[in-house]
């Protein structure tokens, strides 16, 4: 039996049959959507929310979970495990109050959870909570695994390419790209995370030169060092992330490479055709 059950929430932009495989439980974002509240992943995939969006007349927004329902979440990952604790994996509170909300759901429950603010999103969490997945398999504690989380994620790189800073800005997720509004909108900006928060690197004029921007950025960023794992995600952006998928195999021969869909709670605030490009590296 593992130390530990392991949770994450659904910005972390896994595939949900790895978590399945892996028994990682997800913590959902809620969507608003006019009068319907969503759960990211599970009334509303980002299939269904990309197509929905391209055609919709009223924007979604998004709201923190619950801490009732982290909890009841916190209680049926203890029963189903057996585990005696949780190790709870966060997206940025600088980007969502999904943190703050299992801080309180901790305080709901009758056993030890360990929360950590990851400062990261996407699958530069969802590569390092499969870090912490193969150490609760090899036997680790949950203090070991939130040491290797916190050191895992401090290893990543999110970086980003956005079809339109509009829904950044209506959104109020740019951070530090605030700058580049009013230069215009129809600009292509490469975005990255940097102490948790959405900050602007650079922009270019057309969307083949950000994607190709993309790649050199991150090349610049890979130092060498093994075991690499790269992580690519799209909102609906299929080709564009197949592309990439193939130039990162040829160009970095990554240990792991992780594709996903760029989920709905994340696409409220980035748009369709965001594209994302993630790096962990890490001594074995």
């Amino acid at each position: 039996m593992a130390h530990f059950a392991l949770i994450t929430d659904s910005t972390c932009d896994l595939p949900p049959a790895l978590t399945s495989e892996r028994q990682i439980y997800i913590i959902p974002q809620v969507i608003v959507w006019g009068r319907e509240i969503l759960k990211d992943g599970e009334s509303i995939t980002s299939r269904q929310f990309y197509e929905r969006l391209a055609t919709a007349k009223e924007m979604p927004t998004t709201s923190r979970p619950a801490p009732a329902d982290v909890a009841a979440l916190f209680e049926r990952a203890r029963e189903e495990t057996g585990a005696d604790e949780l190790v709870v994996l966060t997206v940025s509170e600088e980007v969502s109050g999904t943190y703050p909300s299992a801080q309180q759901a901790l305080k709901m429950v009758d056993f030890p959870v360990h929360v950590l603010d990851t400062r990261t999103i996407s699958l530069a969490l969802g590569m390092t909570v499969l870090k912490v997945a193969d150490a609760r398999d090899a036997g680790a504690s949950p203090e070991e695994a939130i040491a290797l989380a916190r050191e895992s994620a401090a290893r990543t790189h999110a970086l980003f390419s956005v079809g339109t800073l509009e829904f950044l800005y209506r959104g109020g997720r740019i951070g530090g790209a605030r700058h580049l509004i009013g230069t215009a909108l129809s600009i292509k900006p490469l975005l990255h995370i940097k102490d948790g928060r959405v900050e602007a690197l650079e922009s270019v004029r057309t969307r083949k030169r950000a994607l190709k921007r993309l790649m050199d950025l991150a090349d610049e960023r890979i130092d060498g060092s093994r075991p690499l794992w790269i992580g690519i995600v799209h909102g609906n952006a299929a080709e564009e992330a197949a592309a990439l998928h193939e130039e990162a195999l040829s160009r970095w021969k990554p240990d792991l490479l992780v594709e996903g869909w760029v989920s709905p709670s994340i696409g409220v605030h980035a748009g369709p055709g965001v594209i994302g490009l993630m790096i962990m590296q890490q001594p074995a």
